[in-house]
């Protein structure tokens, strides 16, 4: 009796066995393809974390920050089926309730990569047994924020005002401008150059603006000079006076022979405010521009900016010689001294004009790009000292610009190359003066602004999900 019991307990406990192997193996296949799922997942938002990192820094929502985010894809997930989806997104500060909040005082861009891959399943499961499916995809994303110098800083834009910069942005010029009209097929198509980099400084000042206004102590400044083949500014009588930079030769006509120029004499007198330039190119008396000092006082800036008009040819050197001027005079609306941190820009649609491209690479030779990082941050100089100036030289060396807070000054000199077909690296002079790290091109206007803006800031932080 007790053995036909003991068989018939067996018989029913093979019968369970054998009724849940099905449930069993759906255990064991939701845990191996779900351990995937989540490591699958883990490993995309790893991606996503290393590829918002290098989008924050590269500063751009292009096609080149789309590439780098489905490249960091490619290389953390090697066993997805497919990419199914990858966003990159870049959103100003004014898109972000809590970057104008009243309480936060760093402005910031937020940069966002999302991915979402398809993996095949391992156990699909069947009608007996449970499965992930065919397939079955992950998400994952990550956020960074670039945020705005925790320092007020000074902005010296020195901006190309040659004839070029009334071109649209593939080439061709307006009507006004027949002469001009490059060899490029099509009819000009507004807006210009110049109209687009106008907009460009107000939203850059739009942006500074968000930082002034939420402090009481020193602000963000800009200034700004402009230049073609000379450079315009105000007399002490308040007139127009287009002026050479450079120190020339003169002939018995009171004339500049040849264009022939000293490089020394010229770097000798390179922080001197000069007279009235001997010569004028043609064309060059056209163009409508002059300087204008550090401000914080943003509206009246891109008021007078927006009444500049741009002709003639370009000669980088002008406007970094003059710059070189407006940073050691130093002059504030506010009457403060210059904030520690200085940023000096150089936008131009195109290389130096003719000669001018040797006589610029000569002058940064001969030590113009390190005489203005030197008198600003203290150094070795090779030009006169303006007695007239803020910055003082003695036995070959500055001292330094004097700071609103007593800190040590630091500058970064960037240029950045835009328009159709310039090639930055043509312009060996203002690449050398500038240095490759800080030498940029761009294509178009939103490009411009993202470039100047990856400036400005200076840290990029990740944001936990």
């Amino acid at each position: 009796m007790i053995m036909k019991l003991k068989k018939q307990q067996s018989g029913h406990a093979a019968i369970l066995f054998v009724m849940c192997i099905p449930v069993l193996f759906g255990v064991f296949t939701l845990a191996s393809d779900g351990a995937r799922a989540l490591q699958s997942k883990a490993r995309l938002e790893d991606a996503a974390e290393a590829a918002v990192l290098a989008v924050s820094a590269y500063g751009e929502e292009d096609e080149v920050s789309t590439q780098t985010g489905k490249d960091y894809v490619a290389h953390y997930l090697h066993d997805m089926s497919s990419l199914v989806d990858i966003k990159v997104e870049k959103l100003e500060c004014s898109e972000l309730p809590e970057c104008t909040a009243d309480d936060n005082d760093r402005p910031f861009v937020e940069y966002q990569v999302s991915g979402r891959t398809k993996h095949t399943s391992w156990f699909p499961g069947n009608d007996v047994t449970v499965g992930f499916g065919e397939s079955f995809d992950v998400t994952g994303s990550s956020k960074a924020r670039k945020f705005q110098s925790s320092q007020p800083m000074d902005i010296t834009f020195i901006l190309d005002f040659s004839g070029s910069m009334n071109y649209d942005w593939e080439g061709h010029a307006p009507s006004y401008m027949e002469e001009e009209i490059p060899k490029v097929p099509g009819r000009y198509s507004p807006p210009s150059r110049l109209s687009d980099l106008k907009d460009v400084v107000q939203m850059v000042t739009d942006e500074l603006q968000v930082y002034n206004n939420s402090t009481a102590g020193p602000k963000h400044r800009v200034a700004m000079t402009g230049y073609n083949r000379r450079t315009v500014n105000e007399s002490s009588n308040g007139k127009f006076v287009i002026r050479d930079q450079r120190i020339t030769k003169y002939n018995s006509d009171g004339y500049d022979a040849g264009d022939t120029f000293y490089p020394k004499k010229t770097i000798n007198k390179q922080f001197m405010v000069k007279g009235a330039a001997a010569r004028v190119p043609n064309g060059d008396e056209k163009a409508e521009f002059t300087d204008i000092m550090y401000t914080s006082d943003f509206a009246s800036f891109n008021h007078k900016i927006k009444s500049f008009e741009a002709f003639g040819g370009t000669a980088s050197l002008q406007g970094i010689i003059r710059a070189s001027q407006i940073v050691s005079y130093h002059i504030t609306n506010d009457g403060e001294e210059a904030n520690p941190k200085q940023l000096i820009i150089i936008l131009s649609d195109g290389e130096d004009f003719n000669h001018y491209l040797g006589q610029t690479e000569t002058l940064v030779d001969y030590g113009m790009c390190d005489n203005l990082r030197n008198a600003i941050e203290g150094g070795p100089v090779s030009s006169e000292d303006n007695k007239e100036d803020k910055i003082v030289f003695s036995s070959g060396s500055s001292s330094g610009l004097p700071t609103n807070t007593g800190e040590d000054p630091s500058v970064r000199i960037a240029m950045i190359g835009f328009g159709d077909g310039y090639d930055i690296h043509a312009n060996t002079g203002l690449l050398n003066c500038v240095g490759e790290e800080n030498a940029f091109s761009a294509n178009n206007k939103d490009e411009i602004l993202n470039l100047i803006m990856s400036l400005v800031s200076e840290e990029v932080g990740h944001l936990a999900q």
